[in-house]
């Protein structure tokens, strides 16, 4: 697909909305005469003269049929890459004589494995009182119902705005067809991404990755090299124009994270007989930079740090890049030389605390020693872990406190695991949220004892197969339940109910220490990191 020029009040945000990220439509009150799917398609609405389904003329978008009864059309989208939305792109292009009278967007933050169903289940709030009024689980209608015109690209301004939103809802009234739906705003990823000991990819448009500027883009936007996967052909890359004058083109990607790049990747895949001779990256630190000095930065010689010297490049290849030295860094600048494509580019690193994540973490060194005893317990119940990881503190940055708990973790002997088993409810229990220090925020234990859904019988045969466990074992069946349905977790511990004890052990502690992971990250992110 061709690339599809945006307006140019859009062009400094990411589209949350790309397929290529993993956007899906989940549901359409009714796609009769033009599917759903095709709101997310890549490009500009195409028209075709003359051609016809057998339901009527063919569109390129999402269209209902002519509502007979009360109410309108919506459809639900679930993001690719959840963030804050500043503006959505309405588009009826081609829609000339059944183009929608007015539209609404509402948007929510839900877990991405969230069904239609349960999200059709829940209310609208129309403004931030009511949203808190439903603690946080409703959508908010972040763009009241507003006029749009026929055949028309219009851009709608939200009016309120979520901190996150993972999926959006786009109510036309009260039928008719849109072309494309584009969602715009700030990618904001799960901070927890940059908590483990695993490098991630800093500069992915999914962990907040962008383009903060380019040299050229005349064949295909820079943009295109933080997507995932590789592009399907050249047109799915970065490609310059044939540079006629001295110098090299360049592009300025902005990191998700400020942090330190151990490896580069970059991809000439498909760049056969068009991709560069060579190439120089380069980074710099701009925490402290900001408005124009930042600006100015950006296309200036001075002031970066060589990440990779000159490079030379091989057409249709992935080059694997290592600094000599990983150094801290907000952005990195890619020059190609002369000109040409590149497929795609990845920067694999650590990220560094965010000021949020160092006030947390000092909040939780600053701890008296017995509530953050009683804190770290909370977190594992084995007196052994909290005082094995009270002794590594403090520790020197998020991924340290991790990296802590899972050394810790992994030294428990098994009269420690029983003793932390014995700290969970049963699945399925009802335990109330826990109040934590006066230094931390409310914070729920429900991932063990939470479990979602579920008719009679199943919950019936739970509490039977709980029964039989803790007899079979001697201790409560452990299992990480949030975002489990009754059913699954019936089926998970029913089919553990065969182990040999050790291997059972083994499982249990497994699950414990995600368990364990999950409630130093809760905590963390209650007390303001990420």
């Amino acid at each position: 697909m061709p690339h599809a020029p945006l307006p140019e009040s859009l062009a400094h945000l990411t589209d949350l909305s790309l397929d290529a990220t993993g956007s899906f439509v989940l549901y359409a009150t009714d796609d009769y005469f033009a599917p759903k799917e095709a709101l997310l398609r890549p490009g500009a609405p195409e028209w075709r003269e003359g051609v016809y389904t057998d339901r009527g003329k063919w569109m390129d978008g999402w269209e209902s049929q002519r509502r007979r009864a009360p109410g309108h059309d919506f459809a639900i989208v679930r993001l690719g890459t959840p963030g804050t939305i500043e503006a959505v792109l309405c588009d009826t292009t081609h829609f000339k004589g059944n183009a929608p009278d007015r539209v609404a967007i509402e948007a929510i933050e839900a877990p991405l494995t969230t069904t239609a169903d349960a999200l059709l289940a829940l209310p609208v709030a129309r403004t931030q009182a009511e949203l808190e009024g439903h603690g946080g689980r409703a959508w908010l209608e972040i763009a009241p119902a507003a006029a749009v015109r026929p055949d028309h690209a219009s851009v709608l301004a939200p009016a309120l705005a979520l901190p996150r939103a993972t999926h959006v809802r786009l109510r036309i009234f009260p039928d008719g067809g849109v072309a494309r739906l584009r969602v715009f705003g700030q990618v904001r990823p799960d901070p927890r991404r940059f908590w483990g000991a695993a490098a991630v990819d800093l500069a992915a448009i999914e962990h907040g990755g962008r383009i903060a500027a380019a040299s050229d883009e005349f064949f295909g936007p820079p943009s295109n090299l933080l997507l995932p996967g590789r592009g399907a052909d050249m047109g799915g890359g970065w490609e310059t124009r044939r540079r006629r004058t001295p110098g090299t083109d360049w592009c300025v990607i902005r990191l998700g994270r400020r942090g330190r790049i151990e490896r580069i990747e970059l991809d000439t895949y498909l760049f056969k007989g068009n991709a560069p001779q060579a190439a120089v990256i380069e980074c710099l630190d701009a925490e402290s930079l900001g408005g124009a000095e930042l600006e100015r930065r950006l296309a200036a010689p001075e002031g970066w740090h060589p990440l990779i010297a000159r490079t030379l490049l091989v057409p249709h290849h992935r080059h694997v890049l290592e600094p000599a030295r990983a150094e801290p860094a907000t952005h990195v600048r890619v020059h190609i030389v002369p000109h040409g494509g590149l497929n795609r580019l990845r920067a694999y690193g650590h990220a560094l605390d965010t000021p949020d994540d160092q006030r947390a973490l000092a909040a939780l060194h600053a701890m008296a020693v017995d509530a953050r005893g009683e804190l770290l317990r909370s977190f594992c119940g084995a007196r052994a872990f909290a005082e094995g990881l009270g002794a590594r503190l403090p520790a020197d940055s998020v991924r340290g406190l991790f990296a802590a708990a899972a050394a810790v973790l992994d030294s428990l002997a098994e009269p420690d695991w029983l003793e932390a088993f014995a700290a969970h409810p049963k699945l399925g229990a009802a335990r109330a949220p826990r109040e934590a220090t006066s230094q931390s925020a409310t914070w729920s234990r429900g991932e063990q004892a939470g479990v979602s859904g579920g008719d009679g019988d199943v919950l019936a045969r739970l509490a039977r197969a709980n029964e039989a466990y803790e007899k079979r074992f001697g201790f409560t069946f452990i299992a990480f339940a949030s975002g489990r349905g009754a059913d699954e977790v019936l089926e998970l511990l029913e089919g553990r109910l065969g182990q040999a004890r050790a291997a059972e052990i083994a499982n249990a502690a497994r699950e414990q220490a995600h368990i364990t992971r999950h409630r130093i990250a809760q905590w963390l992110l209650a007390n303001g990191a990420g």
